[in-house]
């Protein structure tokens, strides 16, 4: 069993660290770039470097698929069995590649090789479907489900969105018009394509919640004690947005998830609250990234 790392995007602040401290763990690690990138650190990864979609999506959506894409092709030609898709900015440093692989055999559906292991955090189910959400910050699975997920087939790189087709109609009347910012977000639209790709492909017509409960492993993404580099120093928070009823692991393993209606968090004095607990818990992360993950790496790096 051959098992890849394709580390997607630009370079940026951590890159190298990531890049070099991420092969460890993978047989075989890509760094799926682009034609104009000139900072790339030396290492033992092999280089992809692609010409970037003219259209880069809203939140760069095309250019996130289109590296993924071409890293995953890169590992389907170098005979490889299972892939981690990971970004150029975030280390994680309590990986553990035989955990991965554990989440993402348990109990996999008859036309599946594995499930998809991914956080939990992003996660939500909607009404209407194709407004739910899958995280696009790291997914791990078969590579067969990691094409189904990120594959570029049928993708519109001169699109700003790419829905698909059967939701077009649906969601525009939804929208009244062709801006989709505040209705089809990069998360909905990860999902939506995996969503019309199980139905075609499989004829499986699964909506969000059954689809992460039989085919997604949803983790809590702290377990990986990830730290998110920022753009000029200190650290992210992956978690953002907490007044948002995401879904967890625990749910998850309760299969006891709600669907919730499109539109935005509550407001009033119970949204409030909710923002409030939102700024503390991204705090809270924050500090973990600080004080303990990156302590606890320093320690076994020096």
């Amino acid at each position: 069993m051959k098992i890849a790392c394709v580390i997607q995007g630009d370079i940026r602040r951590g890159s190298d660290l990531v890049l070099r401290e991420m092969s460890k763990h993978f047989e075989l690690t890509i760094l799926s770039t682009w034609e104009d990138e000139k900072s790339i650190p030396s290492g033992q990864f092999i280089t992809i470097k692609s010409a970037k979609p003219a259209i880069a999506g809203f939140s760069s959506r095309n250019y996130q698929r289109k590296s993924t894409a071409r890293g995953i092709e890169m590992a389907r030609h170098a005979g490889c069995d299972y892939i981690l898709k990971w970004r150029t900015d975030m280390l994680a440093t309590q990986l553990d590649v035989e955990q991965l692989l554990a989440w993402s055999d348990y109990q996999p559906p008859k036309d599946a090789k594995s499930r998809l292991v991914m956080p939990a955090f992003r996660n939500i189910s909607i009404n209407p479907d194709y407004l739910s959400t899958i995280p696009d910050l790291f997914a791990f699975g078969h590579i067969d489900e990691m094409e189904r997920l990120w594959g570029e087939e049928g993708f519109d790189y001169s699109h700003q969105y790419n829905v698909p087709p059967e939701f077009t109609k649906p969601l525009h009347e939804l929208a009244q018009g062709d801006d989709l910012r505040d209705f089809y977000c990069a998360e909905a639209e990860l999902y939506a394509i995996y969503q019309s790709r199980v139905r075609n492909q499989l004829g499986l017509d699964l909506r969000h919640k059954v689809l992460a409960e039989k085919r997604l492993r949803l983790i809590d993404y702290r377990k990986l004690g990830i730290l998110w580099f920022g753009p000029k120093a200190g650290f992210r928070s992956i978690g953002q947005a907490w007044e948002h009823p995401w879904w967890t692991e625990t749910n998850w393993m309760k299969q006891n998830a709600t669907v919730h209606s499109y539109g935005r968090p509550i407001g009033g004095i119970k949204g409030r609250i909710r923002r409030k607990i939102s700024k503390m818990k991204i705090k809270a992360e924050l500090k973990l990234q600080n004080q303990l993950w990156l302590k606890n790496y320093s320690a076994t790096v020096i």
